[in-house]
């Protein structure tokens, strides 16, 4: 597949051709047929120099994960080891799903150098962590355990803190989520270990985007399933907007549920007719094509119900670009009325049961009638929201991956 440099003429074009309407018609499926991407860095196995590590450090780590797959904790699980890599601790990736050809399968479409230290010599009392959701924990072999999770909800499952008090110590990416740990019953100590963003990557649109006029873009980007407030988010935009208003609702949807059906169900939520909706499904990007839609949009949208952390929020937000997100659960850590806006809850309400992680857990309710009147008002306001933008970036340059890294180099001090 012809590879071209990504521009926001290249991208417009494509968007043109993404831009559908969602009314009692249709619902028109859409792919991105050219991969719009920018040509990445080259890179190799050879070690970055490190820097030198305090004295009271392990001099190595293993880090258990899944390191392939499209979900937040591969892409967040490959900058921890290579950001530790980098500082010069001998961090070994193992894959802790499958069996040994599942993972050479997956391993061989990842970054070489994670590749490189899957078979790095360390220690047998190297401290281990293992990065995955709380029941697998039970994984950790390590003389020194310690088990790195995120949850969505207030409480967690009776076997998640069976498994984390067997742990040496616990790490999750936010005070609340620590609260929520505190409050459910572990007892082993508990550290705040944030994520990070790659500001380097996703930066502020060189320039406005002249093509698209005073046409107000609003982005979502998220996998499906009611956690994320979709519902929530169709029925606010169409009480905002009439069909002839210069707005477009631009959704970047990932399903792996096969048997779900997505645009069945966001035709159905829909009346007619409505204002524009975009729609990108199931479609794969680079990081420098997701840039590009940050770049093109105005503002970020999430009612979700609950976040363990948020990454396309600060992903946004790293671009210069304001969010309207649900002021409840991780992203309270970085989003605030002065870089973005935080959609109030009208309270908590019982999660889905049909998740065995959520059963006898509550999540947020977010506040519809809000949630309308902010979407107004930003469409009416792009004076605050490019000033939000700033304020925006400057917060995300507070969560890189390098301080995100301290963090576990702390944690293991």
């Amino acid at each position: 597949m012809q590879q071209i440099t990504t521009t926001h003429a290249e991208l417009v074009r494509v968007l043109d051709s993404l831009v559908v309407q969602l009314d009692q018609e249709r619902i028109a499926r859409r792919r991105i047929e050219a991969h719009l991407a920018e040509p990445e860095p080259p890179t190799g196995t050879t070690p970055p120099t490190p820097a030198a590590l305090p004295p009271n450090l392990p001099s190595a780590l293993v880090w258990h994960s899944t390191f392939a797959a499209p979900t937040g904790y591969s892409g967040s699980a490959r900058a921890f080891v290579l950001g530790l890599d980098a500082r010069g601790l001998a961090v070994r990736p193992l894959y802790l799903y499958g069996t040994d050809y599942d993972e050479q399968l997956l391993m061989g479409q990842l970054h070489p150098r994670i590749r490189a230290l899957q078979a790095a010599p360390v220690p047998l009392d190297a401290p281990q962590v293992v990065y995955a959701p709380g029941d697998r924990f039970s994984k950790n072999s390590g003389r020194y355990r310690i088990g790195f999770t995120m949850l969505e909800v207030d409480r967690l499952p009776p076997t998640w803190v069976q498994q984390a008090n067997q742990m040496h110590a616990v790490w999750t990416p936010t005070a609340w989520g620590a609260e929520v740990f505190q409050a459910s019953g572990v007892t082993r100590p508990i550290h705040v270990v944030p994520l990070g963003v790659d500001t380097d990557t996703f930066t502020p649109a060189p320039a406005p985007r002249p093509q698209l006029g005073e046409l107000t873009i609003f982005l979502a980007v998220f996998e499906w399933g009611i956690r994320k407030g979709w519902d929530l988010l169709l029925d606010a935009y169409a009480a905002a907007f009439r069909r002839a208003d210069p707005v477009l609702l631009l959704l970047k949807v990932d399903c792996r549920e096969p048997a779900a059906n997505p645009l069945r169900e966001m035709l159905a939520r829909l009346p007619s007719p409505t204002a524009p909706i975009g729609l990108i499904y199931n479609q794969t990007l680079t990081a420098a094509q997701l840039r590009e839609l940050y770049h093109l949009s105005d503002c970020f949208v999430l009612p979700t119900r609950g976040e363990g952390w948020g990454m396309p929020i600060l992903e946004a937000m790293a671009c210069g670009v304001p969010a309207i997100a649900t002021d409840w659960s991780a992203p309270t850590a970085f989003l605030d009325p002065h870089n973005g806006y935080p959609l109030p809850i009208t309270g908590l309400v019982h999660a889905d049961p049909n998740s065995r992680y959520y059963r006898d857990a509550r999540w947020a309710a977010p506040d519809q009638a809000a949630l309308t009147e902010l979407l107004r008002h930003v469409a009416a306001h792009p004076h605050e929201r490019r000033q939000k933008g700033q304020h925006a970036r400057h917060t995300a340059q507070q969560w890189t991956w390098a301080r995100a890294v301290d963090a576990v180099l702390a944690g293991l001090a």
